[in-house]
């Protein structure tokens, strides 16, 4: 699967590399596997989502994560930061925030470090 899932079970971290590109049967398949990651972390959980390696993400792949952040929220996602690596990538992932309706704090960052340190430090915002 070209999606990477890592559980940080000590912090109650879930975060998700995503590829370049998305076809359907990777999208079917990462969207099983991540919703058993998110019920096996149980309670409240942050999400780090890196998507610095995609570039552009096709509408269907779109309605498809905001969805999954919408059940993300449901089952415990209490923040979310996303890793993106230009000014249009950063957009297209507000979108899907917005699309998903979500009302948890969610920020984009530039680095992998800066959403980790912003995950671990709830009174950052």
């Amino acid at each position: 699967m070209p999606f990477q899932i890592n559980v940080h079970e000590q912090d109650h971290i879930l975060e998700v590399i995503y590829p370049p590109q998305v076809t359907a049967e990777d999208l079917s398949e990462y969207l099983t596997e991540v919703k058993k990651a998110i019920t096996s972390l149980g309670g409240e959980w942050s999400a780090l989502v890196d998507q610095s390696q995609l570039r552009v993400m096709p509408p269907d792949v779109v309605s498809a994560m905001a969805s999954l952040n919408a059940y993300a929220q449901l089952h415990g996602m209490k923040r979310s930061a996303r890793v993106v690596i230009d000014p249009p990538s950063g957009l297209q992932a507000w979108r899907m925030t917005k699309r998903a309706m979500l009302t948890i704090p969610t920020r984009t960052f530039e680095t992998r470090g800066e959403a980790l340190a912003w995950l671990k430090n709830p009174d950052a915002d």
